[in-house]
């Protein structure tokens, strides 16, 4: 059996030889792989970069021929740069970039790649390993190369010689072109390239081959290195079944059988009849019976011991005081549970541990301390103690007593008590003692009836009574006669209710004296929310409450007349708005002293004093006593007037106050007069006012009267104010739509009323409201008509039609349109200029083809500036249209200053012509100064083909007639709808549908 263990022992440790020399083999075999795979990519690259650099010779020598062409062809100085930078790079005169380099255009290339070394295409080659053989064909390509560059530099620079004409340059231009694009240059680009596909060839053989070489010894490699790890397989394979041999049995069942022997569990489930005599597994079985019947009886022991054990463990938990049990160490052998939740451990964190590992090193020694005492003492020892555990301080009645066993000191065992609510409620009423003598507020305490219990010092200090006078009274005793009955009801019903009670009350001392209060009671209720006592504290505060009313007397009243200031206003006013009768009016008068300053000049600020006190006077006694007075700064006054049945009362009220003003006064030695002007405001109104706008309302409106001539009143006009408003958030809605860009144009064609062919358009604004849909021009113009921001919006449909045109040429359209400028406009110092700069970003428009209508009537109020505007910019290619033509006051003078060569009939003329006989001959009378100014003629017409005939009959030449038709928006006048007329060979195409005229134009 021995020998059989040994034998086993020995051929365990040659196999683990054998299997170390095999993984060192395995290990050497699979760094030579790795070597090898690496050979194979470092062939594969050095194969890419060395293409990469034939093709970089191959693609810098077609860069440099295709920028000599451009270089030549643009005689721009950039692509010769371009070029020289090229060849400097591949004859290593300048740093190349440290990324493989891809030759570009100067235009296309952004790349701002780090520079690197001065390497030329050679010496990479040289460095990437070309043969000799390669690097002989590149040198010969390269030789070819040079003189092809040196026909391009010879070409490029002859451009560059000075004093040659541009014809000279032309031609010399035009015959490098043909040099370089000849067959002799082709030729020579072609002996270029040839060497390079030889050495292409070679350099594609030779790395090739390398790779495969390279491929050839790693795949025999990967043979060898699989074998290694077979035999090294096998080899495992044997270490496993002499192992198992050895131990007896398979490891498995081994390791579970030693991981429930080192538990002390009784393990039955093995074979023995396979297990090997002499084996390790073996002798363990041996080993484990033995130890089985030995754990047998010992359990039994332990069992009867544990029983015992939890019945102490049971009894010694139960106790509602803390024990503990402590060696002579000082370590703790025994604590119950009740100690252990007060430590918020566990027992058995608790056990073998002593009070430096559990308490605070202060509390740790007084510990220590007290056991030393009761051991030297022999006797117990009882105290009483804080411990303070997680920051919170306990109270704890200690008792300690020896222990001893056959006369031999064991240690020393304790008990305690939490007494910290006891402890607390002690310190609790010291302090409550303590606060309830040395407060500085009085503090009085009573029953549920009221009647005081008791009360501190500083009550008695306030009060002037003595505690035995307080006590059995009620607070009755200190009531003041300032003070009403109802506070007092008040502050007893929120104390039923709420249970507190704070606020400031007049009281009276024992003295008699009156004094401000500031008082506090609480009532305090039992566990079923009884009242107890009551409990109330008190100050003095006479001598803030003085301060207080001094500081509103400050703050709310005017110091020289002792009237109300604007602040007392505000507050009078904002309750005179909410309590005021429904059928009643409020009327609001501000006041303003006229020639006050005057007198205050001329005799001095203190008489001018002794003038606004009388007048305060004066005017108080004209007032009810719920009206109000109030001075809201040197001479102005403001009067609240309610109750009035309407507004004519109100101003006879003012009235009265007028001409008691204009009564002279006696001031020291002088008679002295003043007048005063009024504005006047009335609540309600229909819409929502506050205080501060009816007060500005007032203002503005007594502002007026001083400029109607003053000693008077001016009645405060809210219509008008309202559409002031109306007419701000008009144009506030105005500006918003132009910059959110809802305003758009229409288009109302022109038409040849002879052949009926579109001559033209009209540009017509129209605002599209996101929430009122098309609004036409009449309801929003006139609001900016004299205002800046109808110059703005006028340039935007200046530039807007300009744009127009400019899209119609690019389609092939070439129709004329007009735009309607008003005279404020016209007449703005910049215009020429802005119009100017408009034609010049849009160049490729004809200034022509743009025409600005303006109003006869508009034009009138500066003839001679509007007239300097027209020709300005009548030299720039822009017409002109008088519009609305005879609606105006000089019409004439119009026609002979005014260089318009189109004058536009209003419509109210031509829409009755064919029934009014008057229309008809104004009409034939325009048309006869037309035709003898020389001025073209549109008509705004109704019916358009009854017009047509009638005007056949008139007998007036005229060569432009035109009507026009409703407008229309954009994509009906792009889409074929109304036919324009397009340039073809100068012929127009087909001409406008007069039937199609069937709605009256709507002007501007």
């Amino acid at each position: 059996m021995p020998n059989t263990v040994s034998y086993a022992s020995r051929a365990l440790t040659r196999c683990f030889v054998l299997f170390g020399l095999l993984l060192l083999c395995f290990l050497l075999l699979f760094v030579v792989y790795v070597w090898a795979e690496k050979q194979i990519d470092e062939a594969n690259e050095n194969r890419v970069i060395s293409i990469a650099l034939l093709q970089e010779f191959r693609q810098s020598s077609d860069e440099l021929t295709q920028l000599a062409l451009v270089a030549v062809a643009s005689n721009d100085i950039r692509y010769k740069q371009r070029y020289d930078e090229i060849l400097a790079v591949r004859d290593g005169l300048a740093p190349r970039s440290e990324q493989p380099t891809f030759w570009a255009m100067p235009e296309v290339q952004t790349s701002s790649e780090p520079l690197g070394r001065r390497r030329s295409l050679l010496t990479l080659m040289q460095d990437a390993g070309f043969t000799s053989a390669e690097l002989t064909a590149v040198t010969t390509a390269k030789q070819r190369a040079e003189e092809l560059i040196r026909i391009e530099r010879q070409l490029m620079n002859r451009l560059e010689l000075p004093g040659l004409t541009s014809t000279e340059r032309q031609q010399l231009q035009q015959n490098s072109l043909f040099t370089l694009l000849s067959a002799e240059q082709l030729q020579l680009r072609t002996h270029i390239m040839q060497p390079l596909a030889e050495a292409f060839v070679q350099l594609n053989h030779r790395t090739e081959q390398r790779v495969q070489q390279s491929i050839h010894h790693a795949f025999w490699l990967r043979v060898a290195f699989m074998v290694t790890a077979f035999v090294l397989c096998l080899t495992l394979y044997r270490i496993r079944l002499l192992y198992q041999r050895l131990l007896g049995a398979p490891p498995s069942e081994l390791a579970v059988f030693l991981e429930n022997f080192a538990q002390t569990q009784s393990y039955r489930p093995l074979r023995t009849q396979h297990i090997r005599p002499g084996s390790i597994l073996g002798r363990l079985l041996a080993t484990e019976s033995r130890l089985h019947q030995q754990e047998q009886q010992q359990q039994l022991l332990i069992s009867e011991l544990q029983q015992q054990q939890q019945y102490l463990r049971a009894l010694f938990d139960s106790l509602p005081l803390m024990v503990w049990f402590k060696d002579l160490q000082g370590r703790f052998l025994a604590v119950n549970r009740k100690f252990a939740e007060m430590l918020q451990l566990n027992v058995e964190q608790i056990l073998g541990k002593s009070d430096a590992d559990l308490f605070e090193p202060e509390q740790a020694l007084q510990h220590i301390s007290h056991d030393k005492d009761v051991l030297t003492m022999d006797q117990p020892d009882q105290l009483k103690r804080q411990l303070t555990l997680d920051g919170e301080a306990r109270w704890l009645d200690v008792y300690k007593t020896p222990v001893y066993l056959n006369g031999h000191s064991l240690g020393v065992v304790g008990t305690a008590r939490d007494v910290t609510v006891e402890h607390n409620a002690e310190n609790q009423l010291r302090l409550s003692a303590s606060v309830f003598t040395h407060a500085r507020e009085g503090i009085m305490i009573t029953n549920p009836e009221g009647l005081i219990i008791d009360v501190n010092q500083a009550f008695c200090q306030i009060t002037g009574y003595s505690a035995e006078q307080a006590k059995n009274c009620t607070p009755r005793l200190l009531k003041s006669d300032r003070q009403d009955e109802h506070t007092y009801q008040q502050m007893w019903q929120v104390l039923h209710t709420q249970g507190y009670w704070a606020g400031e009350v007049w009281s009276r001392r024992a003295n008699g004296e009156d004094y401000m209060q500031s008082m506090t009671i609480s009532a305090v209720h039992d566990e079923q929310q009884k009242v107890q006592h009551y409990v109330g504290l008190l100050s003095d505060i006479t001598q803030q409450h003085q301060q207080q009313q001094q500081l509103e007397k400050i703050a709310l009243f005017d110091q020289l007349t002792g009237l109300p200031n604007r602040n007392a206003l505000i507050q009078q006013l904002h309750q005179l708005l909410h309590v005021r009768e429904k059928d009643e009016w409020l009327a609001i008068a501000y006041l303003d002293l006229d020639g006050f300053k005057e007198i205050n000049d001329r005799h001095g600020h203190a008489t001018g004093d002794k003038l606004l006190l009388q007048m305060a006077q004066k005017l108080r006694k004209q007032l009810a006593t719920y009206e109000t007075l109030a001075c809201i700064g040197g001479d102005e006054f403001v009067l609240l007037l309610p109750a009035q049945t309407d507004c004519q009362q109100g101003c006879q009220r003012i009235e009265q106050l007028l001409s008691q003003i204009a009564t002279p006064v006696q001031i020291d030695d002088w008679m002295l007069s003043v007048s005063a002007s009024i504005g006047i405001t009335f609540a309600p109104q229909p819409d929502a006012v506050d205080a501060e706008q009816l007060i500005r309302q007032a203002d503005h409106a007594m502002y007026q009267a001083k400029q109607e001539g003053k000693n008077r009143y001016h009645l405060f006009d809210v219509d008008k104010a309202r559409s002031m408003r109306g007419h701000q958030e008009t144009l506030q809605d105005i500006r918003q739509a132009l910059a959110l860009e809802q305003f758009e144009l229409f288009y109302q064609p022109k038409v040849n009323m002879r052949t009926g062919e579109l001559i033209g358009s009209e540009a017509l604004i129209r605002w599209r409201h996101p929430e009122r849909g098309l609004v036409p021009p009449g309801l929003f113009l006139p609001a900016i008509e004299q205002h800046s921001l109808g110059v703005t919006l006028g340039y935007w449909v200046m530039e807007r039609a300009i744009q127009q045109l400019a899209e119609w040429q690019q389609q092939g359209w070439a129709l004329p349109v007009s735009v309607n400028i008003s005279a404020y406009h016209l007449q703005q110092p910049d215009f020429v200029n802005r119009l100017q700069q408009l034609l010049r970003r849009y160049q490729q428009v004809s200034p022509a083809l743009l025409q600005l209508e303006i109003l006869e009537t508009g034009a009138l109020n500066d003839l001679s500036h509007v007239q300097a505007v027209m020709h300005a910019c009548l030299r720039a290619g822009v017409s002109f249209a008088l519009d609305d033509f005879g609606t105006g006051y000089s019409s004439l003078t119009y026609l002979k200053r005014l260089p318009a060569q189109v004058l536009k009939i209003d419509q109210s003329f031509v829409r009755d012509m064919l029934t009014d006989p008057d229309d008809l001959a104004i009409l034939k009378g325009i048309l006869v100064l037309a035709h003898e100014f020389k001025r073209d003629i549109v008509a705004e017409v109704w019916r358009p083909q009854n017009m047509a005939k009638r005007c056949w009959h008139w007998g007036v030449s005229w060569p432009r007639a035109m009507v026009l038709p409703g407008p229309c928006p954009l994509p009906i006048l792009n889409s074929g709808a109304i036919t324009g007329r397009r340039r073809n060979n100068g012929a127009a195409q087909a001409p406008y549908n007069q039937t199609d005229v069937i709605q009256a134009p709507t002007r501007l």
